[in-house]
């Protein structure tokens, strides 16, 4: 070849080749933006089904807490009545008396975190929103279903006694005693409702006061992170 032609070969073969790595870099910024964009979605749709089922539940707890609560104000009633041993029988004690009896207890739907896991918790790739969905099903979620154990040790011991001496029952809802100066004056029955409104109140009340405020928390902080525009 001649000189001059040598020189004008490499110089074509270098912008050729860099033409190829600017193709290349091109084509790897593509398909890292189009990654990107697919998990990104991915993720949205992941904690948007997730928010959902936070929201659901949220319902629930909060119905099961007012339950709770009137429970725990019904039992109290029947405490202060009982103090009265000449306190006369009317119907409307029979749904304090049925406050005291019953399992009381709360099914969350922890399916769609115990599929997160399975999948992936890394999908999120929010942090903050990742520990506090681990935080939230690990330690709230497992205590509110610790709870079932719980009021089967209570019906252990109320439930032989009410289906002894009450009849029409109905949990949680209303029992009519089948001799009511007996069970009334019965100082067994007296330590059952202080046992009730005992286990209650340590058990159940500070579960629903702890899982209530991190279930909002977490939807809100979804909130923002997916829809950032309207928070």
């Amino acid at each position: 070849m001649e000189k001059n032609k040598t020189g004008k070969y490499l110089k074509y073969a270098i912008g050729e080749i860099i033409l190829v790595v600017i193709g290349i870099l091109i084509a790897l910024q593509i398909n890292n933006w189009n990654s990107n964009r697919l998990e990104k979605r991915s993720e949205t749709q992941i904690l948007t089904e997730l928010k959902t089922g936070l929201e659901r539940d949220l319902e629930l707890v909060r119905a099961e807490q007012e339950k709770v609560n009137s429970a725990i104000e019904k039992i109290i009633r029947l405490q202060d009545l009982m103090n009265d041993p000449q306190h006369a029988y009317d119907q409307s004690l029979d749904t304090l008396f049925g406050a005291v009896y019953g399992i009381r207890t709360l099914r969350l739907n922890s399916a769609y975190y115990e599929d997160l896991k399975s999948s992936g918790l890394a999908l999120i790739k929010n942090k903050g929103i990742r520990l506090e969905v681990v935080q939230l099903f690990e330690n709230n979620y497992a205590s509110i279903q610790s709870l079932l154990i719980n009021e089967q040790s209570v019906n252990q011991v109320n439930r032989p006694y009410y289906l002894t001496n009450f009849h029409d029952l109905k949990f949680a809802t209303s029992a009519t005693p089948n001799n009511y100066r007996s069970v009334w004056t019965d100082s067994y029955y007296h330590n059952i409702v202080d046992y009730r409104l005992i286990t209650l109140e340590s058990n159940q009340v500070g579960q629903y006061a702890r899982v209530i405020p991190a279930m909002k928390k977490l939807i809100e902080a979804i909130n923002r992170y997916i829809e950032p525009d309207k928070t």
